[in-house]
C-alpha cells in the first residue's frame, strides 16, 4: 500500500448535451481502428525488423550491433517525444497525430530502400520511422480506447491487441519470403504501401472521446450512469490524476519498473529471433515461423486476458503473464542448443502467452490506477522510462553476441527479468474518495 494520492482538481463544467444510447456504440469502431493501427505499427517497429536483419547487415557490411543501433536510437526518439504526444492527444485527439505519423513513417520506409551508409540507416530508421510510430502507434490508440471504455475496457483493449498478434503471425514469414524473393530494397517500398493502406483508414476512424459526440463511455445513457451500473464510470473519472499528481505516487514508479523489466526481452525477441535461430542451424523459414508462434497466442488469448481482467484485478494477471514470458525464454534457449524444433516451438508459444497478457494488462493498470481524464499526459510521462527499458534489450543482446559469438548467456539472463516485475502484483494505489454523479460527465 502507498500513501493516498493528492485529490484531483475540480472537473470543468459538464457538457449540457444529453448522452444517448444507440443500438451501436461508436467505441467499437475505435477498437477496430486501434487494432489495424497496432498491426501496422508492430510491423513497423518490431516484427518487420527481423527479416531485414541479416540481409541488410551482410549486404552493407554491418555488425549486428551496428544494425540494431538504429532500433535503439528509435526507442530514445520515441521516449523523447512521448510526453508531448500524450499532451496533444488529451487536447486534440488521435486523428491528426496518426495522419501526420503515417505520412512521416511511410516516407521514411521508402527512403530506407535507398540506404547505403550506416548513418543513413540510423537517421531514417532511428529517427524518422520512430517519430512516425510515436505519433501513430500504441500510446495514441491505447489511451484513446481507455477514454471510450471503462466497464468494458478489458475486452476492448484485449480485442484490439489482437492486431499486434496477427502482425506477428503474418509479417515475419511474409516479409521473409518477400525479402528473399525481391530483395530488401524493394521489400521496404512494398512495406510502405501496405502501411499506408492500413493506417490511413484507421486514423480517419479515430475520435478523441465519447463526450465530444454526445456519448458516454461504454455506450451508457445518462439514465444508466445515474443507476448503479454506471458506478465504475464515476469512480474512473473521480480517480483521475494529472501528470504532476501521478508522478508523486509510488504506484507510477512501480508500474514503470514492473513492465520495464518484462519489456527488456520483448523487443529483443522480436528483432533477434530470426538471426538467433539461423545462427543455431535452423532455416530462415523455420526461424520466421517460430517468431510467428511467439505472436500466435495473442490471437487466441488476448480477448480472454481482457475479459478476465474485468473480473479479476489486472495486477494479478500481470504477474501471471510475467511468469509465462520468463518460462518461455528459459525453455527456448536449451531447446535451441539441442536442436529440438518441437520444444523450441513450445517455448515460443509459452512466451507468447506471457506477451499476450503483458500489453493489455499494462494498459488496464495505468487506466485503473490513474483514470481516463488525463491519461494521455500520464502515459506520456511514463513512456520515456518504458522505452528506455525496451531499447536496452536489443542492443544488449547484439553487443553480447558481437563480443562472444553466442546468444545463450544474455537470453538466460533476460529470462530472469520478467519475474522481477511481479512487484506490481503486490502493489496498488489507495482508493479515491467516492465521486458524485455529476463529476463524471465533465471533459
Amino acid at each position: 500500500m502507498v500513501e493516498a494520492a493528492p485529490a484531483p482538481p475540480p472537473p470543468a463544467a459538464p457538457d449540457p448535451r444529453p448522452r444517448r444510447r444507440g443500438r451501436y456504440y461508436y467505441g467499437w469502431n475505435i477498437v477496430v481502428g486501434a487494432s489495424a493501427a497496432m498491426f501496422a505499427s508492430s510491423a513497423l517497429q518490431g516484427y518487420g525488423t527481423g527479416p531485414f536483419f541479416v540481409p541488410m547487415s551482410d549486404d552493407l557490411g554491418w555488425s549486428r550491433t551496428e544494425f540494431i543501433l538504429a532500433i535503439t536510437v528509435g526507442q530514445f526518439v520515441m521516449a523523447g517525444t512521448s510526453m508531448y504526444v500524450g499532451y496533444l492527444l488529451d487536447r486534440h485527439g488521435p486523428r491528426p497525430l496518426m495522419l501526420l505519423g503515417t505520412a512521416i513513417a511511410a516516407a521514411a520506409l521508402i527512403v530506407s530502400s535507398q540506404i547505403t551508409e550506416l548513418w543513413q540507416w540510423v537517421a531514417v530508421r532511428g529517427m524518422a520511422v520512430a517519430l512516425g510510430a510515436a505519433l501513430a502507434g500504441g500510446l495514441v490508440v491505447n489511451v484513446t480506447m481507455s477514454k471510450w471504455f471503462v466497464e468494458r475496457r478489458g475486452r476492448a483493449i484485449g480485442f484490439a491487441a489482437m492486431g499486434i498478434s496477427l502482425s506477428g503471425v503474418v509479417i515475419p514469414p511474409a516479409l521473409t519470403a518477400l525479402v528473399d524473393g525481391v530483395g530488401w530494397r524493394a521489400a521496404w517500398q512494398l512495406l510502405a504501401i501496405g502501411f499506408i493502406v492500413l493506417m490511413l483508414p484507421a486514423a480517419l476512424i479515430m475520435r478523441r472521446r465519447p463526450e465530444d459526440h454526445g456519448l458516454n463511455p461504454d455506450g451508457r445513457s445518462d439514465e444508466e450512469l445515474r443507476a448503479a451500473a454506471g458506478g465504475a464510470v464515476f469512480r474512473d473519472f473521480a480517480s483521475s490524476l494529472t501528470r504532476r499528481q501521478a508522478l508523486r505516487t509510488r504506484t507510477m514508479w512501480m508500474l514503470i519498473f514492473a513492465f520495464g523489466m518484462s519489456s527488456l526481452s520483448l523487443l529483443a525477441i522480436a528483432t533477434q529471433t530470426i538471426p538467433y535461430l539461423t545462427d543455431s542451424g535452423f532455416g530462415r523459414d523455420t526461424a520466421s515461423a517460430m517468431l510467428g508462434l511467439f505472436a500466435f497466442p495473442g490471437l487466441v488469448t488476448r480477448p480472454f486476458w481482457g475479459l478476465v481482467a474485468e473480473r479479476i484485478h489486472p495486477r494479478f494477471l500481470a504477474a501471471a503473464a510475467f511468469l509465462c514470458l520468463a518460462g518461455g525464454i528459459a525453455t527456448v534457449v536449451p531447446a535451441t542448443q539441442a536442436g529440438s524444433e518441437v520444444v523450441v516451438a513450445v517455448g515460443f508459444l509459452l512466451a507468447g502467452v506471457g506477451i499476450a497478457g503483458n500489453m493489455p494488462m499494462q494498459e488496464l493498470l495505468w487506466a485503473t490506477f490513474f483514470g481516463r481524464r488525463y491519461l494521455g499526459e500520464v502515459r506520456g510521462a511514463s513512456m520515456p522510462f518504458n522505452l528506455l527499458f525496451s531499447a536496452s534489450g536489443p542492443i544488449i543482446v547484439s553487443a553480447y553476441f558481437d563480443a562472444t559469438g553466442s546468444y545463450t548467456g544474455v537470453l538466460l539472463t533476460m529470462a530472469a527479468a520478467p519475474p522481477g516485475g511481479q512487484v506490481v502484483g503486490r502493489h496498488r494505489r489507495a482508493p479515491p474518495p467516492a465521486p458524485t454523479v455529476r463529476e463524471s460527465v465533465g471533459p
